[in-house]
């Protein structure tokens, strides 16, 4: 029957089988600790690490993003913590810098809207390969 209607016998079993499996259920990963390790293997809890990086925001580092307070963190209060538990403390609190724009030194400037009216008014080249 499969080769009358055209169809490969690996595709038939493939969609048979794909319809029967029960649809993935996600559970949330691994629970929040709620504590990171200090470099003498004493815990501390998150509140004390979002107090400790208040202090930092407040400071001169208040124009810094996750990565380089977890390298503040790491060094002042010299913590064993990821750069991904900083981020999500801060997005907690609200205290996350938004990204910045990247700022073009050299916008491209294409030929897309312009009125040429007379030959010689737009020059364009194309570079393919250079050779010294």
């Amino acid at each position: 029957m499969l080769r009358i209607v055209g169809i490969l016998e690996a595709t038939y079993y493939y969609r048979k089988n794909k319809a029967s499996q029960k649809p993935r259920v996600y559970h949330g990963g691994r629970p929040i600790p709620g504590y990171s390790l200090s470099a003498d293997g004493q815990p501390v809890s998150d509140e004390q690490i979002k107090e400790w990086i208040s202090e930092l925001i407040a400071d001169e580092e208040s124009a810094y993003g996750y990565r380089k307070l977890t390298v503040c963190l790491r060094r002042d209060h010299q913590l064993i913590i990821n750069k991904k538990k900083v981020y999500r403390l801060l997005k907690e609190e609200g205290l996350l810098q938004p990204q910045r724009k990247k700022n073009s030194h050299h916008p491209r400037r294409l030929a897309n809207n312009r009125k040429i009216t007379a030959p010689n008014q737009l020059w364009e080249m194309d570079v393919k390969y250079g050779l010294l």
